[in-house]
């Protein structure tokens, strides 16, 4: 079969036209009045579903109307989802001001008592969210939570129109916070859920008086990175990892194809409060090579299309986000038929699979029959992509639209407000003003942004935001770290070009680059620049891809985001090395596959070195496989023999023909930065040493090199 494309992605900042309806497009040509748009959000800094879908749809708002995204709580600078710049974000009350704390001790009374965040809402937060709409006065006030509907409700002014959201479900409300909404929806112009069954659920059980209750469902924009090929051996999944979630239904699926396929493997991306359990079941069944924790991950589309099939076993899904943005990937799901979204969204056996909730036996039959059926697959994700499109901002946003049309059409009485958009028609419009005066100068650009797209020549594209005004500049990159000798290379241009994805610059497989941290940065050709922000890195072929064994020196660049949101390059150079493959844990043994890069030599024998002062090592017999890997066992005993302190660290090497130094095993390859949070492995615990009980664990490095720790364990009848 052949080889895929390099997986790419379109311009950035150019997503689809301006949205339209049946009729045409919605908004200003067909005949509608711009309008001032406020969404009310509990704290838009953090991450979330409702953050991400808030985003989405605003954005494509912004496209006829002017849009506000008002967060009342504030916990950090900046927001963690990028957000258009169309779109103001207008921030109330910083949690971490004096002001917050001053105000902790008096209780909020208009945000509802029986909601889950109200601990952390007080008098300030009403006494804000009043202040902003009676300055706003936006034409439409939107809220997306329980409470925030609530606020939308009780603190507009009288022209606003005002529509609830609701982005969980109403089984969600207990008893008392459903008496309290229905105190204040009455006073609601609309109600949207993002199911139809949930609309129906509101309608037969809330039965607010006069209050049209709706579904629309959540938006998921086209992805910036190429579709998936259906090709790669992984399973995704990605979500918190929560009770409802039910990911140890999915790991205890996958054991049952993991005893099939062996070389087919699942991801998780996320994080909470199961993390532990799972971590402790996926050791118990010995599938710690198969199934990776990965941790976070934003934007979660550059991981989609690492997988070939994405799985969903939650009890119960509002919506279903995963689903959905899967799907636009053109990954087909398999989801549990949980109430209430997936069978709003998959239709099974066409773009996706159903099955019962809990049913880990159909969980199973339903990935193994994907598994064993490529063209099925691929088919199904096609499918998956095409219905998703549904999905798309501009399709959502059209639909908002029609309803603020239809509310604004039904508001017939006098002692509601009238709607601000008629008050805007007795202002002169942008096309009808007077002349228009020279253009104004450039603003200065004040950060920059860019994609990274790994090809499969081995080269990396640096593609920046049209915003970033990159045209004629250049990428630098500069190599982090205090030491810097003459003889490196410290910085690299690369020239902005012209190409197919927009403006790019191409870092080229062979650009030699020492081994450290690279951080990019966005040279314009004004002389201003900017440290490049990450818009997503698609690394999805570093997954398999590996240089040809004799290629010296050895290079692996690893390209991630940073914690603060930059695009970096770590680079790992030697002139030998050794990868490791595989490490299995069990019956007092670490037995360890790995493979030799940078010479045709043969290793001769491996060693576990004790770090720190003690010069101590200990030699280990190694074999050589058909296939040319290189496998040895570390009996666990053997470490533990050597107590030293509370916790022994022990390095592995391979003593290698014709290579002077011995040779240190790690995983430099891939598309994983930091191995030590996702390849954790089991302990074995050894009863008596000189110091006690201890255990013994194989764990990588923060550099993502392969060592045994030996910690102190208290005594069993502690």
């Amino acid at each position: 079969m052949a080889a895929p494309a390099d997986p790419g992605c379109p311009p950035l900042g150019c997503r689809k036209p301006p949205r339209t309806a049946a009729g045409g497009t919605v908004g200003l040509e067909n005949g509608g009045d711009p309008m001032k748009i406020s969404f009310l959000i509990h704290n838009i800094y953090g991450l979330g579903g409702t953050n991400r879908t808030t985003i989405n749809l605003a954005t494509a708002m912004a496209d006829h109307h002017e849009v506000e995204i008002v967060s009342v709580l504030r916990d950090r600078d900046t927001t963690l989802f990028p957000i258009d710049p169309r779109v103001r974000v207008v921030p109330l009350v910083d949690t971490r001001s004096e002001e917050h704390a001053a105000a902790r001790d008096t209780p909020a009374e208009i945000f509802p008592t029986s909601e889950t965040r109200y601990r952390q809402y007080s008098a300030l937060c009403d006494r804000k969210v009043a202040e902003y709409f009676k300055k706003a006065k936006p034409d439409v006030a939107i809220g997306t939570r329980p409470g925030m509907n609530v606020y939308v409700a009780a603190l507009t002014e009288e022209h606003t129109l005002r529509i609830g959201q609701e982005h969980v479900t109403l089984a969600s409300h207990p008893e008392p916070l459903r008496a309290e909404l229905r105190a204040h929806y009455p006073r609601l112009d609309g109600f949207v859920t993002v199911s139809e069954a949930d609309a129906d659920n509101y309608r037969a059980q809330m039965k607010i008086p006069g209050l049209p209750v709706l579904s629309i469902p959540n938006s998921v924009p086209e992805p910036l990175v190429a579709p998936g090929t259906g090709r790669p051996k992984t399973v995704v999944a990605a979500g918190r990892l929560a009770v409802v979630k039910r990911y140890d239904d999915l790991v205890r699926a996958f054991a049952k194809v993991a005893a099939e396929h062996p070389d087919w493997d699942l991801r998780i991306y996320g994080d909470g409060s199961q993390r532990a359990k799972l971590r402790k079941l996926i050791n118990e069944l010995g599938l710690f090579h198969q199934v990776h924790l990965m941790g976070l991950a934003s934007p979660i589309e550059a991981e989609w299309v690492k997988g070939s099939i994405a799985a969903v076993t939650s009890e119960s899904e509002s919506f279903g986000m995963t689903i959905v943005e899967a799907m636009r990937c053109g990954v087909p799901v398999v989801s549990t038929d949980c109430p209430l979204g997936p069978r709003e969204i998959i239709r099974d056996g066409k773009d996706g699979r159903l099955v019962p909730v809990g049913d880990t036996d159909a969980i199973a039959a339903a990935l193994l029959d994907l598994i064993g059926d490529e063209k099925k697959r691929i088919a199904m994700g096609e499918a998956a992509r095409r219905n998703a499109a549904r999905f798309d901002p501009a399709a959502v946003a059209a639909r908002y639209d029609e309803l603020f049309e239809q509310l604004r059409k039904g508001r017939t009485s006098p002692v509601r407000r009238t709607l601000g958009g008629l008050r805007r028609l007795l202002k002169p419009r942008a096309a009808e003003s007077a002349p228009a005066a020279a253009p104004a100068a450039p603003q200065p650009v004040k950060s920059a942004a860019a994609a990274l797209v790994c090809l499969r020549s081995g080269a990396i594209d640096i593609r920046p935001t049209p915003e970033s005004r990159p045209v004629g500049g250049t990428v630098l990159l500069e190599r982090r770290g205090e030491k810097k000798a003459e003889q490196r290379v410290d910085t690299v241009s690369l020239p902005v070009r012209q190409s197919t994805a927009g403006q790019a610059a191409q870092l080229a497989d062979g650009t030699p680059l020492q081994q450290d941290t690279w951080d990019f940065h966005l040279l314009r050709a004004d002389g201003s620049r900017n440290r490049l922000r990450s818009r997503l890195v698609d690394n999805r072929l570093l997954v398999t891809d590996r240089p040809p064994v004799t290629t010296t020196p050895v290079t692996a660049r690893t390209p991630y985001t940073t914690v603060d949101g930059y695009l970096a390059l770590r680079v790992r150079r030697a002139p030998v090395h050794a990868e490791t493959e595989r490490v299995d844990v069990g019956d007092g043994r670490i037995t360890v596959t790995c493979r030799l890069y940078g010479t045709t030599e043969a290793a001769r024998s491996a060693v576990l070195r004790l770090r720190g002062g003690a010069e101590l090592a200990i030699e280990l017999p190694c074999a050589t496989l058909p296939d040319g890997a290189v496998r040895f066992t570390v009996d666990t005993g053997a470490p533990a023999a050597h107590r030293f302190a509370e916790q022994d660290l022990w390095d592995l090497y391979l003593n290698v023909d014709g290579v002077s130094a011995p040779v240190r095993v790690g995983a430099w390859f891939g598309d994983v930065k930091d191995r030590k949070d996702v390849h954790v492995y089991p302990i074995t615990v050894i009863e008596e040493t000189s110091r006690g009980r201890a255990r013994v664990r194989p764990y990588y490095t923060v550099h993502n090199d392969l060592s045994v720790n030996v910690v102190d364990l208290p005594p069993a009848d502690a």
